[in-house]
């Protein structure tokens, strides 16, 4: 005779049973996926491309000719685009229907002789906007966008304006970060004007970051380097000048993430067509193996149809 297995199940055990059922039987809600938004200086479009979908780019935005697109972010809680365009700053909100954009705010109180260069989100919510001029300008907006709660000028002394910088950044002790592109500086001011450093890094400095650690990590562009220093006093701590299989051109943004790979921007508008053959963004890890490398220009159907330059980027999920 075979014995009889009795199996009991207590009432906790039964709802565990019965809501996993019901979630197996149910809609799954989906992945989130990892995309990053680009765009780059003598490229006249931005896009958002699916890192998850093969690297498919999944929106395009068309800039006006010449607008030279240095900072592109993805606004929290929104999806909205903020994007620089040299005569101004803007908020789009994507149109998945046709790959457009509706403007939300355009901030366009840019002289004739000035470039907007940089547009970032600040932690509270509100805006960063740097312009390069006579004298150049920090503006601060508030979350909306549409109103100025604080600006601060400083005299650079650098003519013409497109000399002086591409990505401002504000650090956590509320002072200004500017990577001068001309002189190889990297400038700590504070937002009554006061310098309060002087960091000589060397090379075309582009992008700055502060790091949890306080250091900055800076790109100097054609440099062809990005490099860690000390926060106090500049002392070296790092220097990326060497990626296997990846020749370091023009060193745009780039970014220590926070799992705590780099992802740099290979900028090549500076070389002739035949020689723009180089990935466009490359992803290291911190033994400085390459983990994902992009050429947005790979198979384009005609001339101009795919991602021409890729000189600021930025990484998210949805």
């Amino acid at each position: 005779m075979k014995p009889v297995i009795h199996t009991v199940f207590g009432a906790a055990a039964l709802l565990a049973v019965s809501a996993a059922a019901l979630t197996s039987c149910g809609p799954q809600p989906a992945a989130p996926q990892d995309k990053i938004l680009i765009a780059g200086s003598f490229w006249d479009t931005i896009a958002v491309v699916n890192r998850s979908a093969g690297d498919a780019i999944e929106w395009k935005y068309g800039l006006p000719k010449g607008s030279e697109c240095n900072s592109v972010e993805i606004v929290p809680g929104t999806g909205d685009v903020l994007l620089s365009y040299r005569r101004g700053a803007r908020v789009v909100r994507r149109d998945s229907t046709n790959g457009g954009g509706t403007i939300v705010w355009d901030y366009t109180d840019v002289a004739d002789t000035a470039e907007l260069q940089t547009a970032t989100r600040l932690p509270d919510g509100g805006y960063l906007l740097a312009i390069c001029g006579t004298p150049a300008r920090i503006v601060e907006l508030d979350s909306t966008g549409l109103n100025v709660r604080r600006e601060v000028r400083y005299d650079l002394g650098i003519q013409p304006a497109h000399a002086q910088f591409r990505r401002v950044a504000k650090s956590r002790n509320g002072n200004y970060l500017i990577p001068i592109i001309s002189n190889g500086k990297v400038l700590e001011i504070k937002d009554d004007s006061t310098l309060v450093m002087e960091y000589n890094v060397g090379g075309s400095p582009f992008s700055v970051q502060e790091l949890a650690n306080g250091n900055l990590f800076v790109a100097l562009g054609d440099g062809h380097c990005s490099i860690e220093i000390e926060r106090a006093g500049g002392n070296l701590v790092q220097r990326i000048d060497s990626i296997s299989g990846v020749p370091m051109h023009f060193i745009a943004q780039s970014e220590r993430l926070n799992n705590g790979h780099t992802l740099i921007s290979n900028w090549q508008g500076h070389l002739p067509a035949k020689r723009q053959t180089a990935a466009q963004l490359v992803e290291i890890d911190s033994a400085g193996l390459v983990v994902w490398a992009y050429d947005g220009r790979s198979g384009r159907p005609v001339k101009g149809g795919g991602v021409d330059f890729i000189s600021a980027f930025y990484p998210f999920t949805e």
